[in-house]
């Protein structure tokens, strides 16, 4: 594994970590970041990479990395989105089991779709994929500029409404 790549997904794995009650799984997930961060070559830090993703499968929200293609974004951008999504998810667990069932009664996948979220997982999943998405376009459209937080709030300029876009057009 490449440099560029062990950095973009060992720091998801990261800031995941930091949400994590101590567990043995936990704490030879970070002695294999450790060993992996002091590889020598690029096979040896596929191996500890490996290992990372087999022990971490078998833990709640491990962040799974993307295969193929590199990442369009900066290390720094990467680190960003995958800071602000380990805190959504920690915000999610904050959440008490006993509201899981009436959050997931009204709160429904998009209408086409119907249904219902298999369960919470499922469906904090698919808000923070929303959010990633939301985070990811805002970079590109340089409304998150620097990316700026303040108090763990990303700092993003909100899109223009029709009616500001429309007001825009008038003058």
């Amino acid at each position: 594994m490449k440099i560029g790549n062990w950095k973009t997904n060992t720091q998801k794995v990261r800031a995941w970590a930091e949400n994590q009650s101590p567990s043995d799984n936990l704490q030879a997930v970070m002695l294999s970041l450790t060993l992996g961060d002091n590889a020598g070559t690029d096979d040896l830090r596929s191996t500890y990479w490996t290992a990372i993703r087999s022990i971490g499968s078998t833990m709640e929200n491990f962040p799974t990395a993307r295969r193929g293609r590199e990442s369009s974004m900066t290390e720094e951008e990467d680190a960003a989105l995958a800071t602000v999504e380990a805190s959504l998810l920690n915000a999610f667990a904050q959440i008490p089991t006993k509201l899981h069932a009436l959050i997931l009664s009204v709160c429904v996948p998009h209408g086409r779709t119907g249904g219902v979220y298999a369960d919470f997982s499922a469906y904090v999943g698919k808000i923070i994929s929303g959010a990633h998405s939301e985070m990811v376009k805002a970079i590109k459209d340089n409304r998150w500029i620097d990316l700026a937080m303040v108090d763990g709030v990303p700092q993003i300029t909100p899109t223009p409404t029709k009616a500001d876009l429309e007001d825009s057009e008038e003058e």
